[in-house]
Order: C-alpha cells, then sequence, then structure tokens
C-alpha cells in the first residue's frame, strides 16, 4: 500500500516500509526498513546499516512492506 499523505505516514510508524528516491543515494534507489519517524515533511527509517532521513521532495514512493 502507498503511502502519500502526512498521516497515512504518521499512522506507518513502527511498521515496515520501503522507500524509492528520485536519485540514488550512496547508489542506491531503495530502502527497506522501520518508519522510526515522520515530521515536518522529513522520513526517519531504521535500516540495517543505521537511521536514514529523507524529505518528501527525495521520495518517489513510499509503501508498506508484505511479509509472507
Amino acid at each position: 500500500r502507498q503511502l502519500k499523505k502526512d498521516k497515512e505516514l504518521e499512522r506507518s510508524i513502527g511498521r515496515d516500509v520501503e522507500i524509492k528516491t528520485y536519485k540514488p543515494i550512496e547508489k542506491d534507489k531503495e530502502f527497506v526498513g522501520i518508519l522510526k519517524a515522520y515530521d515536518n515533511g522529513t522520513v526517519t527509517i531504521e535500516t540495517e546499516s543505521g537511521d536514514m532521513e529523507f524529505t518528501k521532495d527525495m521520495i518517489a514512493n513510499a509503501r508498506l512492506t508484505i511479509d509472507f
């Protein structure tokens, strides 16, 4: 499920998300982790390599991940 609105991001804190960016960050455009925080247009996720922050204008797509 795609997360577009601020309320959707706020409700999804603590859940697994996948974020795709418009431009590569350290040679990657896809990031998966736990949504830790969303405030003032900044999304913070916890990945295996540490916390990452994205501004909303960097994000091409944000969605919940599905575990099978």
